[in-house]
């Protein structure tokens, strides 16, 4: 099971190179907040639908390392509110060790955004009227296919060694950085008509996590709760699903 894996993993692996080994790491900051609001049971990628959350004044920021060969404003990643399903890796083989869906979470977090603010841009070119382009997308307006992929690298390798993530570096950091080379990948980059921005209940929801719950901050909520999983909305399903402070 483990050889045919990889081996379908190297045949997707091929419209460009990373070279894992030679990508320099960078720094993580800020939270990472997702919210679960759904098991997403008709797809086989993933683990269900999520929405990232930034935190107001400590969002997950990654500032890439001085080596890194950032195009334009790529330097510095700070992803805004959007839909994540983790990292889109067939649930079949998720078991496997480096393989599971959030075992590099921040660094899903951080290419998926790219992903999402690169389909608004192509919308924007395309001219199409539902484009919603932000500052924050702007910045990897000049970023390359090739160049999201050496994020994915650098994303992943700094978790291995500078917040012991381990394994990364011997077997799944390459691959997964392989696959977000591949021609699926490439396909989604160039995708036209696929910006999507959250819905207005979504949005609120946002809102509401981010101004806190009756006047008090999220992270005080957190520290005193004791409900497992934590719900974080009334009205509807929405459960804190992961939460870490860099």
């Amino acid at each position: 099971m483990m050889r045919v894996f990889i081996g379908l993993l190297l045949v997707l692996s091929a419209c460009t190179h990373v070279g894992y080994d030679r990508v320099p790491r960078g720094t993580f900051s800020g939270t990472l907040l997702v919210v679960w609001t759904g098991p997403n049971a008709d797809s086989f990628l993933g683990d269900g639908d999520f929405i990232y959350v930034p935190l107001i004044g400590d969002e997950l920021t990654f500032t890439r390392g001085e080596r890194a060969m950032a195009s334009g404003g790529s330097r510095i990643i700070q992803p805004e509110p959007f839909y994540t399903d983790g990292g889109s890796i067939p649930r079949s083989v998720q078991s496997l060790r480096g393989f599971n869906a959030w075992g590099y979470g921040p660094a899903y977090i951080i290419h998926d955004w790219l992903f999402v603010a690169r389909k608004c841009l192509n919308d924007e070119a395309a001219g199409l009227p539902e484009a919603e382009v932000t500052p924050e997308m702007r910045k990897i307006r000049d970023m390359s296919f090739a160049e999201s992929a050496r994020v994915m690298a650098e994303t992943i390798k700094t978790l291995v060694r500078d917040h012991s993530v381990q394994g990364g570096d011997t077997l799944s950091g390459p691959v997964i950085s392989g696959v977000t080379a591949g021609p699926v990948s490439h396909r989604l980059w160039n995708e036209t008509g696929a910006c999507k921005g959250l819905s207005d209940e979504d949005a609120q929801l946002v809102r509401e996590i981010q101004t806190g719950t009756k006047g008090r901050s999220l992270t005080a909520l957190l520290s005193s709760s004791r409900a497992t999983p934590l719900r974080l909305s009334r009205t509807r399903d929405a459960f804190l699903y992961g939460y870490v402070k860099f």
